[in-house]
């Protein structure tokens, strides 16, 4: 699959790639040409982001991409700046995103050099896309945005005329809660503490701490004896840091308790503001006996429920979602569309005043029920007013700037030479 991605991501870059094709200039949009190789270029892009609908044609694609030059050039004309940093922070982003999709920089390298690219040459490119886009951007705002106003009066138009087909709220329903995390227990702990200390009393009979660590630690590291390398103040969680800096080179730390576990510590060597540190972790997660019990606490929250007790005492008492809890458990108004999709099937199929079973997701557990049925009304116009201000406002932008773009069009040159 990565090398499917990067062949449809990059391939269609650089012109470069196109050399079988015969290159000619299809377009002239003032200075700037648009040759055949950038408009298959477009077109294959498009098509790989599922953007190209059935019925767009190239000619199409080519209009979009005049339009783009002919703002990008007046957008440079009017001395438009963009963000260097925003802009090489994008890049950044971009590039670190691809190279995640090979499993090391070596492979990474060997695809790009089989595909007779470079990292420059996707350094450019997406430099090239980002200023182009923030440029644009600064046109829009500039020249677009600050010419639209809609006012009371045109949006209280627009909500008398449109009410009794757009402003109708289907039928809701207020949902409730109770919601508890899968937690760390009292005797999970101990036992953890237990199994810490174990390790510090062999430490004390003289076994080795890489030794220990490659057995016992339960953090990645044990695979090189717990080391993690050089740090500086900041890179780790603050109990850990306080404890590491403290020590002197070779000395073991006592148990340190941090929010991942109990460690030890361990200096190995220190270098101006740096320290190399060396720890075994006893990792604090839950156990399958603690899934266990939060399922039973919740079934017997769910039984007391069905036995009489008010859903919203129960809330109170148990969900871990304070928010919700002090409401009752209630978590607002949803409709059918609005449902998680994850539970979607089985709140759509619950009556009013009907309790899920216990539903669970990655270390959490839930109970919903529908509190109360919302029927069909018309929405106020308080209730749309950001809306319909937020309709008005870009069918207006867009008259404008289609009006620009017209514009642009009589003073700079195009032709089109297809």
């Amino acid at each position: 699959m990565k090398k499917l991605f990067i062949i449809s991501i990059l391939i269609m870059m650089l012109p470069m790639l196109y050399a079988e094709v015969v290159d000619k200039i299809i377009a002239r949009v003032g200075s700037d040409v648009i040759l055949l190789s950038d408009l298959m270029k477009q077109v294959n892009q498009m098509r790989s982001a599922g953007m190209m609908t059935e019925g767009t044609k190239e000619i199409d694609v080519l209009g979009q991409m005049i339009e783009s030059r002919l703002i990008i050039q007046k957008a440079r004309e009017l001395n438009y700046t963009v963000d260097d940093k925003l802009v090489k922070s994008k890049v950044d982003g971009e590039m670190r995103r691809i190279k995640a999709r090979f499993s090391s920089e070596e492979e990474y390298q060997r695809e790009i050099r089989r595909m007779k690219l470079t990292n420059s040459d996707l350094e450019k490119f997406f430099t090239d896309l980002y200023t182009e886009r923030y440029l644009a951007e600064e046109f829009y705002k500039r020249q677009i945005a600050v010419k639209v106003m809609v006012s009371d009066k045109e949006m209280r138009e627009f909500y008398n005329a449109n009410k009794d087909t757009l402003a109708v709220k289907p039928v809701t329903w207020n949902i409730g809660m109770i919601l508890r995390n899968v937690e760390v227990s009292p005797e999970t702990e101990q036992m953890k503490l237990r199994e810490i200390k174990d390790i510090q009393e062999r430490l004390r009979s003289g076994e080795k701490f890489s030794d220990l660590a490659r057995l016992m630690s339960e953090c990645p590291s044990s695979e090189r004896g717990g080391d993690l390398g050089f740090i500086t103040r900041g890179m780790m969680v603050k109990p850990f840091e306080d404890a590491a800096f403290e020590l002197k080179v070779g000395e073991v730390s006592d148990v340190v308790k941090t929010q991942y576990g109990y460690h030890l510590i361990r200096l190995d060597e220190k270098r101006n503001d740096e320290i190399k540190v060396s720890h075994i972790l006893k990792l604090l997660v839950p156990t399958g006996a603690d899934t266990l019990a939060t399922r039973s606490l919740m079934e017997n929250i769910r039984s007391e429920f069905l036995l009489g007790k008010s859903f919203a005492e129960l809330a109170q008492q148990w969900s871990m979602d304070k928010d919700s809890a002090k409401d009752g458990g209630s978590i607002g108004e949803y409709g059918t569309a609005d449902f998680p999709e994850l539970f979607k099937v089985v709140l759509t199929s619950l009556q009013v005043g009907g309790i899920t079973e216990v539903l669970a997701n990655e270390g959490t557990f839930y109970l919903f029920i529908k509190l109360e049925e919302l029927p069909s009304r018309q929405l106020s116009y308080v209730e749309v007013q950001s809306q319909i201000k937020e309709f008005i406002m870009t069918q207006k932008q867009m008259k404008v700037y289609d009006d620009w773009v017209d514009q642009l069009k009589q003073e700079i040159n195009i032709e089109i030479m297809l």
